[in-house]
């Protein structure tokens, strides 16, 4: 789980710059945009950190949680779609595409 949370810790330390970067080179949309996809990372690294060693959670509620979450964002992305609302679907599609690479990166045992 230690490499686990190195590669999320990663994630955010990259993201953060890439954030600086883009701020500084007056690109606010993709700077927002990076800012949505490292505070995925962020939030996968605290329900981890919360829930890998809480008695009775473990690897199985991380998993559920990340579940969880993709659930209600992409419940999110077909309601942003139906109505129209092209920022919130963009958001809600990175938010899914974090999410897909932190689940992907989630070691194998604990699925």
């Amino acid at each position: 789980m230690d490499t686990f949370l190195n590669y999320l810790t990663e994630q955010i330390a990259s993201g953060k710059a890439e954030i600086a970067r883009l701020e500084a080179d007056g690109c606010r949309d993709d700077a927002d945009f990076a800012k949505v996809r490292t505070n995925i990372y962020e939030v996968c690294k605290t329900v981890t950190n919360a829930l890998i060693n809480h008695p009775g959670a473990g690897p199985k509620a991380v998993k559920d949680r990340f579940e969880g979450f993709q659930a209600s964002w992409g419940g999110a992305l077909e309601n942003a779609r139906k109505h129209g609302d092209a920022r919130n679907v963009v958001v809600e599609e990175t938010k899914l595409q974090a999410l897909a690479d932190v689940m992907a990166h989630f070691p194998e045992a604990a699925k």
